[in-house]
């Protein structure tokens, strides 16, 4: 008698239970939600990347104007050390770089001011001006209020006062009312000419201002400008050659220089053409035709200039060359002569 299985199958029950291949509903889920685990895993490293380099971008942009606002600072302050104790040579050189690295610096203008002045102007014989009007307050008001007009940039009203002030007392407080007063001079002036318009006027400021002290290298470089302007504009009607020549140059620093020197160069440089058109010569004309035209367009004139263009190119174009009818013909091959026949 076979022994009977300890489980109560017989060994035709024990083939395997075939088992199903197919996945459960929630395995299409779990995958689904892996994969919109991972993306957004990718995004947030992409914007974390991204947030850190904008991040750090700015940190250093702000570090470095820190560290050029502690420079400037550093400067400025030893600069201010330097005036007191009367190193006025390095002090200038101070305060130049602090002009470099922040032109806008508070008060660096009123310090290179009192430096410019205390080296090269007198301080012995105070330089006066005619006052414009009386004014019958203390001087030491009137200092206060110079320097509050200053600080706010009315250049007019420092001028006033303090012309006001040295004709109460010529020597007080020499030296400061001389960089203030050559501070107040110089703004106004370059104010003029760059802003207003007013050559001749800022061209007096500025010749006032150096009587206290030496022009700094902008307010210089616009006192240029104005002088060539107005040599240019003397020479309108005169010469319009030397006119053209000198307002090209002007041309040159125009976008600075607000008044009507685009309409000038045009007409200088027009002007100057039709003379050579007048004296029969196109081919001169030309470049004054195009300098007028680069300084403002003018459609009325281009068809001149085009014109003149178009009879330069024919006066100048290679002729044919022609034969004469005196002309020696070139020598060709000798023909033979044939031999005769002898008669019999």
């Amino acid at each position: 008698m076979a022994p009977s299985d300890s489980s109560g199958l017989s060994s035709g029950d024990t083939q395997p239970v075939p088992t199903s291949t197919q996945p459960t509903p929630a395995a299409p889920r779990r995958l689904r939600w892996l994969r919109w685990l991972g993306l957004l895993v990718i995004l947030a490293l992409v914007a974390g990347s991204a947030s850190g380099y904008l991040a750090g971008s700015g940190q250093r942009r702000a570090a470095r104007q820190q560290a050029f606002s502690a420079k400037a600072k550093e400067q400025f302050d030893l600069g201010v050390q330097d005036l007191q104790a009367q190193r006025y040579e390095l002090a200038r050189q101070r305060f130049e770089y602090v002009i470099q690295i922040d032109p806008g610096y508070p008060g660096i203008i009123d310090q290179m001011a009192a430096v410019l002045v205390a080296l090269h102007a007198p301080t012995s014989t105070p330089i006066s001006l005619a006052s414009p009007t009386p004014n019958n307050a203390p001087v030491e008001q009137l200092l206060t209020e110079a320097r509050a007009a200053l600080s706010s940039g009315d250049w007019t009203t420092v001028i006033d006062t303090l012309i006001g002030l040295r004709a109460k007392d010529p020597t007080y407080k020499a030296v400061e009312v001389d960089g203030l007063l050559y501070a107040a001079l110089r703004n106004r002036g370059v104010q003029r000419i760059s802003k207003e318009g007013a050559l001749a006027e800022g061209l007096y400021d500025l010749s006032r201002a150096e009587r206290f002290a030496p022009l700094d290298r902008d307010a210089d470089n616009w006192r240029s400008w104005a002088e060539l302007y107005l040599t240019a504009d003397s020479f309108m009607g005169l010469n319009w050659a030397e006119a053209t020549r000198l307002f090209a140059q002007v041309f040159a620093v125009s976008p600075y220089l607000r008044n009507d020197a685009y309409f000038k160069y045009a007409i200088s440089a027009q002007s100057y053409a039709e003379q050579f058109m007048a004296a029969g010569d196109p081919c001169g004309a030309m470049d004054p035709y195009g300098q007028s035209l680069t300084a403002m367009p003018n459609a009325t004139l281009e068809p001149t200039a085009t014109y003149a263009a178009d009879a330069c190119a024919k006066a100048t174009a290679p002729k044919p060359p022609t034969r004469s009818a005196t002309e020696t013909p070139s020598p060709e091959a000798p023909t033979p002569t044939p031999t005769e026949t002898p008669t019999p």
